[in-house]
């Protein structure tokens, strides 16, 4: 294909290891991803964890909220996703940012998209949030870049330390549109169903197009026609396959 976008690990290489592991993202960096995407939540003493939902239940398969656990007890907690893979990943643990940026850190020319969930803190404790997730992935150096929905978190995160950003779009209208172009962050992202139809085109600005979930070569070449530097996907290695 003559066109074809760069690809990033959606929360790491899903299809064939639990999301959000250090496993699942060292293998999608194995694999010859460009990038990683991964989630961020705080715990109850305010360190950063890699998940992406606020509570254990989908991929721990028990109870608990992320935010009301230390990080003494999330350490012990095993995220290998058993109902869709059984016991292959049983000791699976949930990682700290910190565990992902020293794993990461070895492949110097991947990129590491991390996204702080924007529902993770109160307002109030955004400059706390920033700066312990800037700490932790501080072995990432120019590897990584913040992403979230929160406009006021990617500002802050400009603030703390000269680090990219990207901001997650919540709708595709001219509001955002707007905003978008107040803010210059170096990357938006948006889910593909948000897209305009073709041929409308995407907003032009200072960033690059990220786009989610994508899992077929097919659609991630026409995107690539359309404007769209990189896709997110679940499936690195079949994406890959099909440049």
């Amino acid at each position: 294909m003559s066109h074809y976008p760069g690809i990033i690990g959606h929360r790491g290489y899903p299809a064939a290891y639990p999301e959000n592991t250090v496993s699942g993202l060292v293998a999608a960096a194995e694999a010859g991803a460009d990038g990683v995407e991964l989630d961020i939540r705080v715990s109850a003493d305010g360190v950063p964890i890699v998940i992406h939902d606020p509570d254990l239940s989908r991929t721990a398969g028990r109870r608990g909220f992320v935010f009301e656990m230390d990080a003494e007890a999330l350490a012990g907690v095993r995220v290998g996703e058993p109902e869709r893979f059984g016991e292959r990943f049983a000791d699976e643990r949930l990682p700290t940012l910190a565990d992902a940026a020293a794993a990461l850190a070895r492949f110097p020319d991947l990129s590491v998209f991390i996204e702080i969930k924007w529902d993770t803190p109160p307002r109030h404790q955004i400059p706390d949030v920033t700066q312990a997730v800037l700490e932790a992935s501080e072995p990432l150096a120019g590897q990584r870049i913040i992403i979230s929905f929160e406009e006021r978190l990617l500002q802050e995160a400009r603030s703390l330390a000269r680090v990219p950003v990207g901001w997650a779009l919540r709708d595709w209208d001219r509001a955002h549109q707007e905003r978008a172009g107040t803010l210059k962050p170096e990357y938006l992202f948006c889910d593909h169903a948000r897209l305009p139809v073709a041929p409308q085109k995407l907003w032009q600005g200072p960033w690059q197009w990220v786009v989610y979930e994508v899992n077929d070569p097919g659609r991630a070449s026409e995107l690539a026609e359309r404007g769209v530097d990189a896709v997110e996907t679940a499936d690195v290695e079949a994406m890959i396959w099909g440049r």
